[in-house]
């Protein structure tokens, strides 16, 4: 009797034994499939700027666009690279005519903050850092003397050493800069690969170099010349099948 139960006993232990591993390995298993891998590499796409073309079209000073390409690295980290032109053919209230036209560029990194929703919206924040080199010119209106005839020059700007209106044509100037943006855009999905955003952009200025005869009043890409900017995007996005 005693060794039948010493038997059952060994047997039961040898089962116990047996079972257990399997029994980690199912549950091992389960958590394996339950879990949501995402792959590093999730697709690149294509965007195009259109805010600064519709605010020309409404009647803007300037006109500007750029082309976006992103890569999609695990649903959280964008880098970013962005190629556009900006140009401006404009007359203020002084009777100052501007004019500039160039390309500029702009480096850096979204971070989706949704990565870990298993949406196709995003909401990110970013940097970029831009630079542009550009040529200018500032203009002053002649005005005509309306007593005598000819030109009396510019009567606001005017010399305040010797006094007078002073002649102001300067063609073809050189000028650059170099500035960082602070990012907080969304994008929506709206149609299969499609996608539609916006963004809100701090621009700060680090470096620039302009001519001895007068500051631009426009940078392509950063807007009118100041230490800071404001910008705006509004973007079409498409995801290519790759």
């Amino acid at each position: 009797m005693e060794r039948r139960i010493s038997s059952c006993f060994i047997s039961l232990l040898l089962c116990l034994m047996v079972a257990t591993p399997l029994r980690a390995q199912t549950a091992n298993a389960t958590v394996a499939v339950g879990d949501t891998i995402v792959p590093l590499y999730k697709g690149v796409s294509v965007g195009v700027d259109l805010w600064g073309v519709g605010s020309k079209l409404l009647g803007g000073d300037f006109l500007s666009s750029a082309v976006t390409i992103d890569v999609n690295l695990k649903n959280r980290f964008f880098p970013v690279l962005e190629v556009g032109y900006g140009r401006t053919d404009t007359w203020n209230d002084n009777g100052t005519h501007y004019r500039s036209a160039a390309p500029f560029a702009r480096i850096g990194m979204d971070y989706n903050i949704m990565y870990k929703k298993n949406f196709r919206n995003y909401l990110f924040v970013g940097l970029r850092y831009a630079m542009s080199s550009f040529n200018y010119d500032i203009t002053a209106l002649d005005v005509a003397d309306p007593a005598y005839g000819g030109s009396i020059g510019n009567p606001n700007q005017m010399d305040n050493l010797w006094g007078g209106s002073v002649p102001f044509d300067h063609q073809d100037m050189k000028g650059s800069m170099h500035w960082v943006e602070i990012v907080l855009g969304l994008r929506a999905h709206i149609y299969k690969a499609w996608h539609m955003g916006w963004s809100v952009r701090m621009k700060y200025r680090t470096t620039s170099s302009t001519a001895e005869f007068g500051n631009p009043w426009y940078v392509p890409g950063f807007g009118k010349y100041a230490s800071n900017n404001l910008g705006v995007t509004y973007s079409i996005t498409y995801q290519l099948p790759f």
